[in-house]
């Protein structure tokens, strides 16, 4: 604990709005994110092993999708044992991209996706 005559360290910077629409951005500007941000949507928390069964690509690959999307604000993750389950933090996708959720849902809906 640092003592009261001690310099206390600044604190570390926060993003400026401009930057944190960019790494939204391009968060958002890839197919398979996209993809997860839908699945993931359709429920409060989202289960690794079923991005596993319904994407067409490998644990590795979802890890850096995820590890992207959670950098950016857009997903959390929490770990049980040897699971990892996915919560999406609308309330940022809403702040950036509002009605995203809506069209990404009405797309897969009408079997678009």
């Amino acid at each position: 604990m640092a003592k009261a005559s001690e310099p206390q360290q600044a604190p570390t910077p926060v993003k400026s709005l401009q930057e944190s629409y960019v790494q939204v951005m391009k968060a958002l500007g890839d197919q398979t994110r996209l993809d997860m941000i839908r699945r993931m949507a359709s429920q409060s928390e989202y289960p690794c092993t079923s991005l596993e069964h319904e994407l067409p690509v490998g644990k590795s690959t979802i890890s850096y999708h995820v590890k992207i999307l959670n950098h950016a604000g857009l997903v959390s993750v929490r770990k049980k044992g040897r699971h990892y389950f996915y919560t999406l933090h609308r309330d940022v996708i809403e702040f950036y991209t509002p009605d995203l959720l809506d069209r990404l849902a009405a797309e897969a809906e009408s079997g678009e996706a």
